[in-house]
């Protein structure tokens, strides 16, 4: 197909796509025409059908678009395939900033593990792109198979709702945007077959030393089994949360507005009156947003929600509760106070 691509020369079903990704982006999470958009490609077949995506919207959309490409330097074609993502983007006329990172180095001097190494390096150079284009958002190629993974993920861990309804399409607090993810993969190598563009097969998907690799692997071949439906299940899941997140957002806020919370640099807290005219649950989502309002992107465990809410109602005073990013939160005389701690503690 000839470049540049346009969606009159589509197939049915690759022009249907388009359109799809274009009403969730205008109607569903309210981008607005002319928005800008920093993407992280890789070269493997999501990114590179995001990319191709949004270029043949361009002429309906009026998006502005440019692309990150990490070299993570962990596999012999790690360099191959940073430089087959710069291609591409050259062909869309997509200009792309090609960056390089020491994530085995990074994740030995932070003590931690490769893949989430490589998640901060990548973000952090995401980020930084983002404000020095003073882009809208980081714009990632995560689909309906990811958001299952990341559902079953979050169930492993604990969380609660509606942090189980799983990863958010558009999350302003960090300026990331997932135009994708109520798509199905299989459609992404259609289009990318069809316009005749090649893409590359991450090899460290097939390993099986990562959690997620060893649950898309081995349990959700299984689930699938079960259910076929299983990714639409998801996504249904996926709007409950959605809906639900809006509608307690919007009943804390009016509680807030009668009973405001105490904050300044480095704690929050929620007075002993705001909480008592809260229903259970509304207090376990206010919870979570105090941790949020701590700037902490980690989730809290249902299970910790839970007792730190039963010592509330049982009156237990001088009780501490430990959390994530380095937060704890404190119950003295009928207040809850949620404050950084100086060093960090496993929950």
């Amino acid at each position: 197909m000839h470049f540049p691509l346009a969606l009159q020369r589509l197939s049915p079903a690759a022009a249907r796509l388009c359109l799809n990704v274009e009403h969730f982006l205008l109607r569903d999470l309210h981008i607005r025409h002319g928005a800008r958009f920093v993407l992280a490609v890789s070269g493997g077949a999501d990114s590179s059908a995001l990319a191709v995506i949004l270029h043949i919207l361009l002429p309906r959309c009026n998006f502005a678009i440019s692309a990150v490409t990490v070299n993570h330097k962990l596999r012999p074609t790690a360099a191959q395939e940073a430089a087959q993502a710069a291609a591409l983007c050259a062909r869309l006329g997509i200009v792309c900033v090609l960056r390089e990172a020491d994530v085995a180095a990074f994740a030995a001097r932070e003590r931690i593990g490769t893949e989430e190494a490589g998640r901060k390096l990548r973000y952090a150079f995401f980020e930084e792109e983002r404000k020095a284009l003073h882009a809208d958002f980081i714009a990632l190629g995560h689909h309906s198979k990811d958001l299952t993974e990341d559902v079953l993920l979050r169930l492993v861990r604990g969380a609660g709702w509606p942090a189980l309804g799983g990863m958010k399409a558009r999350d302003d607090a960090r300026h990331l945007l997932r135009p994708l993810l109520q798509e199905q993969p299989d459609a992404f190598r259609a289009l990318l077959r069809e316009c005749d563009i090649t893409w590359q097969e991450d090899e460290s998907n097939a390993s099986l030393c990562y959690k997620r690799n060893r649950l898309r692997h081995t349990v959700l071949p299984l689930l699938r089994r079960e259910n076929p439906s299983l990714d639409k299940a998801t996504a249904s899941l996926w709007q409950l949360a959605r809906h639900d997140s809006d509608f307690w957002e919007e009943h804390l806020k009016s509680a807030l507005a009668a009973q405001p919370w105490q904050a300044d640099e480095d704690s929050l807290t929620l007075p002993v009156e705001l909480l008592r005219a809260l229903h259970p649950a509304a207090r376990l989502r206010l919870y979570h947003k105090s941790i949020g309002y701590t700037q902490c992107r980690s989730h809290a465990r249902a299970k910790t929600l839970l007792a730190l809410d039963k010592a509330w109602s049982e009156g237990r005073g001088n009780t501490r509760f430990q959390l994530p990013g380095g937060i704890e939160a404190r119950i003295s005389r009928g207040a809850v106070r949620f404050c950084l701690r100086k060093k960090p503690v496993s929950e």
